[in-house]
């Protein structure tokens, strides 16, 4: 097929680009910048644009879409509204990522911004789905499990470290690695019987924060031990050090976040995408020896 790729230089684009690629399709890879573009499979045709970019821009990308077959966003979802604008009246495919935090009952402008993307693709009435993923991990840069393992990885081993955490870190976690994120998206492309509802992708069970942090410590041969602390102090600390300029491992919207259990149930994605994710510590093993480097 043919399959037009936002986002593409992303830690999820560049996954799905090469997966695509693999699978014999031609790929449009379209992406911010062109500084980054030469992280790309060299087989997909690359593009940079900005979807906030102006009229000429919008009419760019409608011609760079035209062809697609398929597309897929990798994109933030607030930019759903321009993806949809620039398609052709009868046209591709969609297969849009989100993420699990448009269900959090947390206010967040995030979450706000992935349900309004969620209701303008159902309005629009256009084939495809919307894939929200959970805490996706397995890259040095994550901003997940990476952090949590650089920070481990600074302390001496011979010292076990302390952590705070709200409600001592009993709060569920359902990490799903990268590679099963981007396998889902490509599942989600040459699925078509895949489109309806939106999908949750996560890992195939919640563990408790608590153990995600100790399977990390584990993994770089270090002890980490969890002391329970107030959300409300955790989030004053962590504003009044934001105030200070101090940039701690969490800020106080995570340690907010971090309070409420996130697990979810997975089988409508195995059934419908034929994905099988790998537990935390699979994929915490094919990461942590790079991360500790």
């Amino acid at each position: 097929m043919n399959v037009a790729v936002i986002g593409a230089t992303g830690r999820t684009g560049r996954r799905v680009v090469a997966r695509l690629c693999d699978g014999g399709h031609a790929v449009t890879a379209l992406g911010l910048t062109e500084a980054k573009l030469g992280l790309l499979d060299g087989r997909a045709d690359a593009h940079a644009i900005d979807l906030g970019g102006d009229g000429e821009t919008r009419a760019r990308l409608a011609t760079l879409l035209a062809p697609a077959e398929v597309v897929v966003s990798c994109a933030h979802a607030r930019f759903t509204g321009a993806v949809l604008a620039a398609l052709p009246a009868r046209g591709p495919r969609l297969v849009l990522m989100g993420s699990v935090r448009r269900y959090l009952p947390i206010p967040d402008r995030d979450g706000a911004e992935i349900a309004a993307g969620e209701r303008a693709f159902d309005a629009s009435g256009r084939p495809g789905v919307m894939l929200h993923a959970s805490m996706i991990f397995g890259t040095a840069d994550d901003g997940n499990v990476s952090r949590v393992l650089r920070l481990l990885s600074r302390w001496p081993a011979a010292m076990p470290i302390v952590l705070p955490l709200p409600a001592g870190g009993r709060r569920l976690v359902q990490p799903i690695f990268i590679d099963d994120v981007a396998a889902a998206v490509v599942a989600a492309v040459e699925r078509p019987a895949s489109d309806g509802p939106p999908l949750v992708l996560a890992g195939p069970t919640p563990i408790a924060y608590r153990q995600m942090i100790e399977q990390c410590a584990a993994a770089l041969g270090r002890r980490a031990r969890i002391v329970a602390v107030p959300i409300g102090a955790l989030v004053a600390l962590a504003a009044a050090a934001a105030r200070c300029g101090i940039k701690l491992p969490l800020d106080a919207a995570e340690l907010r976040r971090a309070g409420q259990d996130k697990a979810f149930d997975i089988a409508p994605m195995i059934a419908r995408l034929g994905v099988h994710p790998v537990d935390f510590a699979t994929g915490l093993a094919r990461m942590a020896p790079a991360a500790s480097a």
